[in-house]
């Protein structure tokens, strides 16, 4: 698949801050609800998650390029900011957390609507990102809001 830009780099990065804007200019909202601005340089922010069910947190990384035309891309990494993967510790497995490299990145993925590799997953193609970009549910911060939710579900474990 050709992941290169097809959005002028200016208009998703204009699309991308507004979206994530209540997080860049009031943190503190977010931290109580356990997401902790860690770095934002387009089209990258990265959030540190709170995984509370299993006493620790970890740290997402956002993709905002080709924002809002294609979904975000999103996956954990480490402080340094490598990509995690199979056989990194400690990361979340199943409920939708894919620990397995797909189109050819080795770095985990969410199998949850609305996250790029979602919808480019061959098995996911009935339910649209066109469709589902409007819904409010569906925004960079909600997004992100509802994974810090899954992450902290009964099922998903930690490798």
């Amino acid at each position: 698949m050709n992941n290169a830009p097809i959005v002028h780099p200016a208009l998703a990065q204009a699309s991308f801050e507004r979206a994530i804007q209540p997080l860049l200019s009031r943190p503190q909202n977010y931290a109580a609800a356990g997401l902790k601005l860690v770095a934002y340089q387009f089209p990258f922010l990265d959030v540190e998650l709170d995984w509370y069910r299993h006493g620790t947190t970890i740290i997402l990384r956002v993709d905002g390029t080709d924002y809002p035309y294609r979904p975000v891309s999103g996956w954990w990494i480490a402080p340094d900011g490598r990509p995690l993967s199979s056989g990194d510790p400690g990361i979340p497995s199943d409920m939708g957390f894919h620990t397995a490299g797909i189109e050819s990145e080795p770095r985990c993925w969410f199998c949850f609507p609305g996250w790029k590799e979602y919808h480019n997953h061959s098995g996911h193609q009935d339910r649209s990102w066109a469709f589902l970009r409007p819904d409010k549910r569906y925004t960079v911060l909600g997004l992100i809001q509802q994974l810090a939710t899954d992450l902290n579900s009964v099922g998903v474990h930690r490798s």
